[in-house]
């Protein structure tokens, strides 16, 4: 090797993505940093300046000419071209190859880089299936390219850098020159330097001025290599208020730093590394045990508060949501229904029996409630909400509202999420709330006056801040049409909309919410196997599902999938997962612990596991919610 790397391991680096959604020259993606034993797999992290064309789109940064806003809304959200997905899905094809040739010989062990290729893959999806700001597709394009850096390092380690660090016979032969493909290291131990010097990775022993001799053989004078090509400058969209990403970690390189650099971009940058996030060893491919772990983690802390001063962990504060604003002239039904009784209504699709059955069995003393543990706002709106409104004017004004709302909310909810979700009465305002500061529905009552409009708009603005773009007109929806599900639907129509488009935009809202919220419940009922492997529970949570790539992908339509499918060969997979998931909780029915059977899996099995399993779910959700949840109904026929 004849260049070297500047050192870039100050006290204070701070660790953030920049404009290219990177973490500029801390960013072990993007130049060499100190060694981390527990990421040893690290040095062999693909150089951009060395790698095939076929690696391309590992470093492709998006434009905004490569992003197409979602035309018909006031809401900046949009997709990148497909043909760049494409570019960027065949990253998870080459990291498949890769992961699965490696995995047939290991006998169905468990590993670290499975976990990664889960990662890539629910990245790309929501890439490919969802849209986003075009802040948010900067993040998520360059985590899926970190994701996929990090499989391509960890196999090249254990297949050809780790076998020449145990092949006892290796020390014997003639160091290799440090393969320029590899990204390398620093280090401080001479021990590891000679190591990998041997093992041809790319390394750099860096040492005090005064430990270096006089007379050291000096056989090359080079210039130092510095990062110039590398993003600094922080994130900005032009016409808006500057908005960079959050600080994340401040401190020197190593254990914490390269924790955060690999966190996933779903409402977790401010959550402190602990001894969970250890990776297993890439040779045996074991976790550390318990021990191993207490020790790290004690180290950990131990070495935070002694070194307060120098190595921070900042916490950012997310959104917060505006206080309801109460509207004393709506009379909606909404406001006084039982909310343990299904609305009747043609609009409202079928409800399941055996939610029906949960409903009223549950045990609704609110003495049973526990304080504080979870966010008891709604995800979403509630159905209800948008068949309600008496008057037609105000009933396209809801519905108009949310449909053009639905692809930022869904986005923001997945991997960004306020710190406290809407009431039912946040829900409302905003429903009830216009571009012009002045909705239909309320423009003739005096009583209401512009001061009650005004603040609905803020409402709005306060939920979607700068996302929300400058627009005028009586609704969200800036056009005379919008797309919905790849539907397009007319504005004007939905005064008096058709009884079956409205059961599938309630059916879907019911879905949504039930997700999301089942989500939030395990997260507190299961909170240990989050913290211990978060891919894990996440893909269980997500194989109850069977949409692809978390729940950003659309819901597919229909009772054909899933655990309502009319199809009983259908349904097995599906509740099987919800079984796992829910036996796990405390107190859970003894029925949801015995695994299932596919082969002798039927109708009356069906019937065994879903009704206790819906009882239990009704009965932890109000426990902790205070409130009857959301639940799936019938897709409309």
């Amino acid at each position: 090797m004849d260049w070297v790397p500047e050192l870039q391991n100050d006290d204070l680096d701070e660790l953030k993505a920049r404009a290219d959604g990177r973490f500029g020259v801390v960013d072990c993606f993007q130049w060499p940093q100190m060694f981390c034993k527990e990421f040893e797999y690290a040095v062999c992290i693909p150089r951009k300046e060395t790698s095939p064309i076929s690696l391309q789109f590992a470093w492709y940064t998006p434009t905004t000419a490569d992003f197409d806003i979602q035309p018909g809304t006031a809401f900046a959200v949009g997709t990148l071209h497909s043909h760049i997905v494409d570019g960027i899905d065949n990253l998870l094809t080459i990291a498949r190859k890769r992961v699965e040739a490696w995995r047939a010989n290991r006998a169905g062990k468990n590993d670290i880089v499975t976990p990664m290729l889960s990662s890539l893959k629910h990245d790309i999806s929501v890439l490919r299936r969802h849209p986003l700001t075009y802040r948010d597709i900067i993040v998520f394009v360059a985590q899926a390219q970190r994701s996929f850096l990090d499989i391509i390092a960890f196999m090249d380690y254990v297949e050809i850098v780790q076998p020449r660090l145990t092949t006892s016979s290796w020390s014997s032969w003639s160091p290799l020159p440090g393969d320029p493909k590899w990204m390398g290291c620093f280090t401080d131990d001479s021990k590891t330097c000679d190591n990998f010097l041997n093992a041809g990775v790319p390394v750099w022993l860096v040492r005090a001025e005064a430990y270096i001799p006089y007379n050291i053989n000096i056989i090359k004078p080079v210039i130092l290599t510095f990062p110039d090509n590398i993003t600094k400058s922080i994130f900005s969209e032009a016409g808006k208020v500057v908005q960079p990403f959050p600080l994340i970690y401040r401190g020197r390189g190593g254990f914490n730093r390269h924790c955060h650099t690999r966190r996933a971009y779903t409402g977790t940058f401010g959550v402190n590394p602990s001894s969970s996030t250890l990776p297993q060893n890439p040779a045996s491919g074991k976790a550390p045990s318990q021990g191993q772990q207490n020790k790290k983690a004690r180290k950990i802390a131990s070495s935070q508060l002694m070194k307060a001063s120098t190595c921070i962990t900042i916490v950012i504060k997310a959104r917060t949501l505006p206080f309801s604003l109460e509207d004393s002239k709506t009379n909606d039904a909404q406001r006084n229904r039982d909310k343990w009784e299904d609305l009747r209504c043609p609009e409202n699709p079928e409800s399941i029996g055996f939610w029906k059955s949960a409903f009223q069995k549950a045990d609704k003393d609110k003495g049973r409630v526990k304080q504080g543990l979870v966010d008891r706002g709604y995800r979403f709106p509630e159905p209800a909400l948008l068949i309600t409104p008496t008057s037609p004017e105000r009933k396209k004004l809801f519905v108009a509202n949310w449909l053009a709302a639905r692809p930022l909310w869904i986005s923001r909810v997945d991997h960004n999420p306020p710190e406290k979700f809407p009431s039912p009465q946040l829900w409302r305002d905003f429903l009830n709330s216009s571009p012009s500061g002045e909705s239909s529905a309320t423009a003739s009552s005096l009583s209401a006056g512009p001061t009650a409009a005004a603040k609905r708009k803020q409402a709005a603005k306060e939920i979607f801040g700068e996302d929300l773009l400058d627009a005028e007109g009586s609704t969200w929806a800036i056009q005379a049409t919008l797309v919905w599900r790849n539907e397009t639907i007319s504005v004007a129509s939905l005064s008096d909309p058709p009884t079956r488009l409205m059961r599938r935009i309630l059916w879907e809202l019911y879905e949504l919410n039930f997700h999301y919220e089942l989500q939030a419940l395990d997260r507190v009922m299961a909170r240990a196997s989050w913290e211990e492997s978060l891919p894990a529970r996440r893909d269980l949570l997500y194989s109850i599902f069977p949409e692809e790539g978390g729940f950003a992908s659309p819901i597919p339509e229909g009772d054909r999938g899933g655990l309502w499918s009319c199809e009983i060969g259908d349904i097995f997979p599906y509740v099987n997962s919800f079984r796992n998931m829910l036996s796990s909780w405390e107190n859970a029915p003894p029925r949801l612990s015995a695994p299932l059977d596919a082969s002798t899996f039927n109708a009356t099995t069906y019937f065994e596991v879903m009704q206790p399993a819906c009882n239990f779910y009704v009965q932890c959700f109000f426990d902790h919610f205070g409130r009857p949840p959301v639940v799936p109904h019938h897709f409309p026929t």
